[in-house]
C-alpha cells in the first residue's frame, strides 16, 4: 500500500478550515483592491449629464433632426433637452409645457449609471485639468445620504478662473475642446455663484457637465486635494453605454 493510500481522506471540518481560510484571503485582497485600486459607484444626481446620467429620463429625436436626444424629466411640465447632432451633445435646453406631442407615448424612466473609479492614480500625481473626479463632500454641505459627489476638475492649484458669456477661461485663455463647447456655464444663478475667483493652493475647483443643474464649486467653494477618492474612467452600466470616459 503506498503512502498516498495509507492517508485518511480529510475530515468535514478540515474542508470548512481550508474554504474559510480561502474567503479570508479573499475578503481581504476585495477589500485591499476597493479601498487602494479600483471602486465601483453608482451615478446618483444629474449633475453630470450628459457625460454621466443619474436622472429620470428618454431618448428620442425631440427636435427632429434624425438623430436620438437625452430628454431629462424634471417635473410634469419641464423637461431638460439635450441636443444631439453628428453624434455629440452640442446644446442643451430647458422646456416649460413641451408639446404633448413630443412626449406623449415616450418612456421615461430612472437611470443611474454605474461607473468604475481610479484610486491610485493620484497617489503619484496631482489630477489634471478634464478628470471626471470623485471626492469626499466638503464638511459644509456634508450629509450622510451623500458623502461623495462626482463632478470634473476645472480650476487647477493656482488657477484664475472665469465664467463669461457661457464659457469658462483659465488664466485669461477660454477652454476649448470637448466637453466645454458643448456646455453653457452659468455664473449668475444665484448670489453664490462667481464670475472670477483664484484657486488656492492645495485645492481644485469641480464644476457638473450639466452646468443649468450642478451644486458645485460655484455654490460651495473649492475642494481640498486630500478629499479626493479618485478618477472616473470607466462607464460598465448600463450595458448599452459602455464606454471609457474623458
Amino acid at each position: 500500500m503506498t503512502k498516498e493510500q495509507q492517508q485518511e481522506p480529510k475530515s468535514f471540518f478540515s474542508h470548512v478550515r481550508d474554504w474559510a481560510d480561502a474567503l479570508v484571503i479573499a475578503y481581504i485582497l476585495a477589500m485591499f483592491i476597493r479601498t487602494h485600486v479600483v471602486e465601483l459607484f453608482k451615478i446618483p444626481t444629474g449633475s453630470m449629464t450628459p457625460t454621466l446620467v443619474g436622472d429620470v429620463c428618454s431618448e428620442f429625436d425631440y427636435d427632429d433632426n434624425g438623430e436620438r436626444d437625452l430628454v431629462l424629466k424634471k417635473t410634469s411640465n419641464i423637461i431638460h433637452v439635450f441636443y444631439k447632432e453628428d453624434g455629440k451633445y452640442t446644446r442643451d435646453e430647458m422646456i416649460r409645457n413641451p408639446p404633448r406631442y413630443k412626449v406623449v407615448g415616450k418612456r421615461f424612466k430612472m437611470r443611474s449609471d454605474q461607473i468604475v473609479v481610479d484610486k491610485f492614480s493620484y497617489w503619484f500625481r496631482p489630477p489634471n485639468r478634464g478628470d471626471i473626479v470623485v471626492f469626499k463632500v466638503p464638511p459644509s454641505i456634508y450629509t450622510p445620504e451623500k458623502p461623495v459627489y462626482i463632478k470634473r476638475a476645472i480650476g487647477l492649484p493656482g488657477d484664475e478662473v472665469d465664467i463669461q458669456g457661457g464659457r469658462v477661461f483659465i488664466n485669461g485663455k477660454k477652454l476649448n475642446g470637448e466637453p466645454y463647447d458643448s456646455i453653457e456655464y452659468q455664473n449668475m444663478c444665484d448670489k453664490h455663484y462667481f464670475t472670477h475667483t483664484k484657486v488656492p493652493e492645495g485645492h481644485i475647483l469641480v464644476l457638473g457637465d450639466n452646468s443649468k443643474n450642478s451644486l458645485d464649486s460655484r455654490a460651495w467653494g473649492f475642494v481640498p486635494l486630500e478629499n479626493l477618492k479618485g478618477r472616473a474612467f470607466f462607464r460598465y452600466l448600463p450595458l448599452r453605454k459602455i464606454s471609457f470616459l474623458n
